[in-house]
């Protein structure tokens, strides 16, 4: 066999286990490429205090852009963590499961603002703005989105172990939970500063919230309006934000927590989709390529999303996670009646912004009904 014949296999062959190898992975990359890891997987997973912190999106794995960070735990009479502040990250909470309170207070807010966040719920914690919350049911799951990428090293840092489980357990079943993990002695909090935490001890949080918000603002009765600037902390009650609907090849129902307005030099967008079903197999076959200059990614909140790139399919369900790189083509579609995803884009040509060029304002939180 002449070199040149070897050297030909040997490329057909990386080719083909490049084909074949699964996008699905049990723990973030620690280099950029594509990939999918399912819910509660193991996904680097710590234990700090009675909660547990997932990093299906790291530092690493996504070139510096943007970690995402999954905590779940069982109610606690504790704040979750002590009252502080970033100098350099912009911090997003989305309720996945349960129910949660965040308290936040911007550099140049004069008081601070509160709300429950239950299902669907995002509260934005822009740069130098005070912070904590408290985990209320018990079983809640939140998702965190903090830009830029590597937030997660503090984690690995307040680790009291790792944590695993055969089951896949989401976190250890206790009978009580009264130090949630945010005491800290003060050579932890001198720490802290190395990791883009300040802590704001003198913040004490209101509890005087009605219908749970403070200072009352119609929370969960009356439409969520986003900020114009980069530096207000914010609240979004699921489906009381602008909404946008694309109708290209199915249904998108867009619905944008933080725009570029928003993040300023934090540089990334979030918000969440929802598509309807695709059904027929020639629509799916006609379906264009997306290709995005920066990276993204998404997790699944309801029904099933069909992903399709690096010429392998997979279906995601719900608390799933896929990362796409930049420059990378997909498709996507949905082959159950609803699905709903959460979207983060680095950048500012991203999905969620090439969809709402494509739309009009829409009023309600489901597609029409033909």
């Amino acid at each position: 066999m002449s070199v040149s014949t070897l050297s030909i296999g040997l490329t057909a062959l990386a080719s083909v286990v490049a084909a074949t190898s699964s996008l699905w992975v049990e723990n973030a990359p620690t280099h950029v490429r594509p990939y999918a890891i399912e819910h509660y997987a193991p996904a680097q997973a710590v234990a700090v205090g009675a909660q547990i912190y997932r990093f299906p999106v790291t530092g690493a794995s996504s070139g510096g852009k943007f970690s995402l960070i999954s905590t779940a735990s069982y109610a606690s009479s504790a704040l979750g963590v002590l009252p502080h502040t970033h100098e350099a990250h912009y911090e997003n909470f989305f309720c996945y499961k349960g129910r949660f309170q965040l308290w936040a207070q911007g550099e140049e807010q004069s008081s601070q603002a509160a709300r429950l966040l239950t299902v669907g719920d995002y509260g934005a914690v822009p740069k130098n703005t005070t912070h904590t919350y408290q985990i209320l049911d018990p079983d809640t799951e939140m998702t965190g989105v903090i830009a830029p990428g590597g937030f997660e090293k503090l984690f690995f840092f307040l680790a009291d172990s790792n944590y695993s489980s055969p089951l896949d357990t989401p976190f250890v079943p206790l009978a009580s939970n009264d130090s949630a993990g945010s005491g800290s002695s003060a050579s932890v909090i001198s720490a802290l500063k190395d990791y883009d935490v300040y802590a704001q001890l003198a913040f004490e949080p209101r509890r005087d919230l009605v219908n749970g918000s403070a200072p009352a603002s119609g929370w969960h009765t009356e439409a969520s309006v986003a900020v114009n600037d980069s530096q207000t902390p914010f609240f979004v009650a699921k489906d009381y934000g602008t909404k946008y609907l694309n109708n290209g090849s199915f249904y998108q129902l867009v619905q944008p927590f933080v725009q570029p307005t928003q993040a300023g030099d934090a540089n990334f967008t979030e918000g969440t989709v929802t598509i309807s079903r695709l059904s027929s197999p020639k629509k799916q076959a006609a379906l264009p390529n997306i290709t995005l200059p920066d990276h993204m990614a998404l997790e699944v909140l309801e029904g099933a999303i069909m992903l399709e790139m690096t010429g392998q399919t997979i279906q995601l369900i719900g608390g799933d996670v896929a990362f796409i790189p930049e420059g990378t083509p997909f498709r996507y579609w949905s082959q159950v009646a609803f699905t709903k995803f959460l979207y983060i884009g680095a950048g500012r040509d991203t999905l969620d912004q090439r969809l709402i060029r494509n739309a009009t304002s829409w009023d309600y939180a489901v597609f029409p009904t033909s």
